[in-house]
């Protein structure tokens, strides 16, 4: 593969939009998931399912549109890279855990389907998004602008290795340039609680307060090893660098 072109499935998904507007690749293509029947995948050297399926979080798998596998069987044959991002909830071992369930299933139909592939198993995206996505910084700016507070029901000492958007399109951007395959995680691997990155959003807003529930679930905690992804490619950032990042955000909330 010489040229690099890139296909993008899922035109409105947050990852989507957010590879669209911080990828420094040139040739890029943007289809809905509902056209991959009219897409000519043979122009392609990377495809990207951005898109997700909303049943993927509470439905078995088998409930699901499993559109990497109809995506898959169509390029089995192609030597393109199929790019999947996946979760970092395939760890968890919970009965409870449809989503990394169905996740971890999604990347065993991959597998035993396309030779060439990229799994990618992300930490918590930090980005602007106040939209209604039940996701974790979406919730929180949403709440924050709409209510001035924040409700955390999980205990102050609780960490996360989050990654911000920007990181991980650069991430992203060097590892389709250098055509790299494999499973891997992609995150930041540093530990910082969820209540430094409410405060440091808060402080940037310039208002707004946390309230903490009295029923706090279990301490969710976790952290993921990049190691394996640091030997294939360079990047580096900083706790320093992921808060302010969080402040700015902050400051986007309240222009």
């Amino acid at each position: 593969m010489n040229k690099i072109n890139v296909l993008i499935i899922g035109k409105k998904s947050l990852l989507s939009n957010c590879f669209k507007s911080k990828t420094s690749l040139k040739n890029v293509s943007f289809y809905s998931h509902k056209d991959i029947n009219k897409i000519r995948f043979t122009n392609y050297t990377h495809i990207i399912n951005f898109s997700i399926d909303p049943k993927i979080y509470k439905k078995n798998y088998n409930f699901t549109n499993k559109i990497d596998l109809k995506i898959c069987k169509k390029i089995r044959k192609l030597n393109s890279i199929y790019i999947f991002p996946s979760s970092r909830l395939v760890y968890s071992k919970s009965k409870n855990n449809i989503y990394g369930m169905n996740k971890r299933k999604i990347e065993k139909d991959i597998i035993q389907t396309k030779k060439n592939f990229l799994i990618l198993r992300v930490g918590n995206i930090l980005t602007y998004d106040i939209s209604s996505r039940n996701l974790f910084i979406s919730k929180l700016l949403r709440s924050l602008k709409k209510n001035n507070f924040v409700k955390l029901d999980i205990s102050k000492n609780t960490y996360k290795d989050f990654i911000t958007s920007d990181l991980f399109v650069k991430i992203l951007d060097k590892m389709i340039k250098k055509n790299i395959v494999g499973k891997f995680n992609l995150s930041s691997s540093i530990r910082i609680k969820v209540i430094e990155i409410i405060n440091k959003i808060i402080n940037g807003y310039g208002k707004g307060k946390i309230i903490m529930m009295k029923n706090i679930k279990k301490n969710e905690s976790f952290l993921l090893k990049n190691n394996k992804l640091k030997k294939k490619i360079k990047f580096k950032t900083s706790k320093k660098e992921i808060l302010q990042y969080c402040f700015n955000l902050g400051r986007k909330l309240n222009a």
